[in-house]
C-alpha cells in the first residue's frame, strides 16, 4: 500500500497542522510516513503545501502523482493540480475556488470549508474540518487514532481542544453524507 496526498493552501489556514497531525495518526496507525512542507517566500499570506507519502515501506519524500490532494484556494489548485493521479481525488474548498481543474482525475468534492468552520464559531478550525473530510479517502488510518492526535496537537491550549475536534467530526461527517 502506497498513498501519495497534497495539500496546499495560504499561510495561516493550517495545512502544515492538518498534514502534522494526519502523519502522526499515520504513524500511530503502523505505516511509514514521510512529510515534505514546503513554503512561499513571502512572510505572510503565501502559498504552503506539503507532500504526504503514506506507506507500508519507506518511500521517497517526494511524491509524483497525488491519490489525493486538498486545494484550499484557487491559486493553490492552479499550482499544483498537474501532479493529481488520473485515478485520484481532489478535494476543493468551495468557498474559495469557483474555478474547474483541468487535469483529469477520478473525482473531484466541492465542499464549503470555510463555511463549516464559521458555522462551528471560528473559521480557523477549517483546516481540521478539511482533515476530517480528507478521512473519507484515508480508511488505513483509524478515525480515533487522529482525534488523539488533535487533541495532542493543543495540547497547549486545552480550552481549544473541544472545538478542534468538533471541526474534525463535522467535516467527517459531511464527508460520510456525500457518498
Amino acid at each position: 500500500m502506497k498513498l501519495e496526498l497534497l495539500f496546499s493552501g495560504i499561510g495561516g489556514q493550517g495545512v502544515m497542522l492538518l498534514g502534522e497531525t494526519l502523519c502522526a495518526a499515520a504513524i500511530r496507525a503502523g505505516k511509514k510516513v514521510t512529510f515534505s512542507p514546503f513554503y512561499g517566500q513571502e512572510k505572510r499570506g503565501g502559498r504552503t503545501m506539503c507532500n504526504i507519502v503514506v506507506s507500508d515501506e519507506m518511500e521517497s519524500p517526494i511524491i509524483s502523482e497525488a491519490k489525493v490532494m486538498l486545494f484550499m484556494d484557487e491559486r493553490s489548485l492552479q499550482d499544483y493540480e498537474y501532479m493529481m493521479a488520473e485515478d485520484g481525488v481532489m478535494i476543493l474548498n468551495s468557498d474559495t475556488i469557483d474555478i474547474e481543474p483541468t487535469v483529469k482525475c477520478a473525482k473531484v468534492d466541492r465542499v464549503p470549508i470555510y463555511t463549516m468552520a464559521q458555522e462551528l464559531g471560528n473559521a480557523k478550525t477549517m483546516n481540521m474540518v478539511a482533515l476530517g473530510y480528507v478521512l473519507k479517502y484515508l480508511p488505513e488510518i483509524d478515525y480515533n487514532l487522529v482525534i488523539e492526535e488533535v487533541e495532542k496537537a493543543f495540547a497547549r491550549k486545552a480550552k481549544l481542544i473541544p472545538l478542534n475536534v468538533k471541526a474534525v467530526e463535522t467535516g467527517y461527517a459531511a464527508a460520510q453524507k456525500a457518498e
